[in-house]
Order: structure tokens, then C-alpha cells, then sequence
């Protein structure tokens, strides 16, 4: 087992990045980090952020021996993203170069007015356009679950359990690269 470097972006509308994988990540470097957390935008790009970490990955690839490594990238996030063939394509490649993806969705189930039967990523539907056999434009509705891009993911309903998901997250994720 080898404990590599670590790298820390957020993403919202833009992807930045907060800690780069050739600094130190001390108590100091930690709270620096979190206090550039903002959770301001109102919409996420999941796809730009699978873009910049890809890349950010490659720059680390090459100036490292990580290259024959399994790495494990985490994105917390709400679940919410578009474009699940494009994002598909992008997980897809982040396995080739031994990148595997975890995603851990917040599911906001402790917000006052939340509605579980509608509002839950859990129950949430996304709808497209298709032609029917007929001819005319049909309303397609599948749970938004059954397309999502990410082989590995997670629904977190209550953010107390946020450490015990990680820790168990890192087990289930070295017991695979273990077997590779």
C-alpha cells in the first residue's frame, strides 16, 4: 500500500483549484481549504470538473511514478449533473489511466420542506424526447439513478455519516486495487 499525494479542487459553475498535489497538506493547508469552500454557485459543471481532474491527473502522471498506480478521486456533491453520455465517456477514461471515481451524493433529506417523494435523487426523474413508432414526439421519463455516469457512487442522506462513508469507501477501494 502507498499513500500518494493529495489534491483538492471545488467545482460549481467554475472548477478551481484549492490544494495542488505537489504541496504539503498540513493542519494549515487543511484549514485554507476548507475556508475557500463557498457552496455558492447554483449549478454545477460535473463535466468540466471530469475535464480539469483528468487533466490535473495527467500533470501528476507525468511528473511521478504514479503512472502503473490506481489513484481514487472523490467528488461530493449534490448528484446532479448533465450530459451523462459525454460524462460516461469521461468516467470511462479515467478507468483506462487507473483513475477510479467515487461519487457521494448529499442527498438533502434533513432540509426543513424537503420532500423525499419528489425532491430525493433517489426518486428523481429525467426526462428526453424521443420518436415513437408512430412518428410524433414522445415524453420519456427514467429514474435520473438509472443513467448515472458513475459506476461507483454513493447516496448520503444525513452528512453525520460523511466520515464512516469515506472510511468505508477507502476500505472497499483498496480491497479492489488490492486484487488488481
Amino acid at each position: 500500500l502507498e499513500a500518494g499525494q493529495l489534491s483538492v479542487v471545488s467545482f460549481g459553475e467554475q472548477v478551481n483549484l484549492l490544494h495542488p498535489f505537489d504541496a504539503a497538506f498540513d493542519n494549515e493547508a487543511g484549514a485554507r481549504v476548507l475556508s475557500r469552500f463557498t457552496f455558492a454557485d447554483d449549478r454545477t459543471d460535473v463535466v468540466q470538473l471530469m475535464d480539469a481532474s483528468l487533466q490535473l491527473f495527467d500533470v501528476e502522471t507525468t511528473s511521478s511514478s504514479a503512472a502503473d498506480l490506481w489513484r481514487l478521486q472523490l467528488v461530493i456533491s449534490d448528484g446532479m449533473c448533465h450530459d451523462h453520455p459525454r460524462l460516461l465517456r469521461q468516467v470511462r477514461a479515467a478507468m483506462e489511466k487507473r483513475i477510479m471515481t467515487v461519487f457521494i451524493m448529499l442527498d438533502r433529506s434533513e432540509e426543513e420542506g424537503y420532500d423525499p417523494e419528489t425532491q430525493s435523487i433517489m426518486n428523481r426523474m429525467s426526462y428526453t424526447f424521443t420518436t415513437g413508432a408512430d412518428g410524433k414526439m414522445e415524453l420519456k421519463g427514467v429514474r435520473f439513478l438509472d443513467t448515472f455516469p458513475f459506476k461507483y457512487y454513493v447516496v448520503l442522506r444525513d452528512i453525520h455519516g460523511l466520515p464512516t462513508v469515506l472510511a468505508e469507501t477507502l476500505r472497499q477501494y483498496f480491497s479492489l486495487v488490492a486484487t488488481d
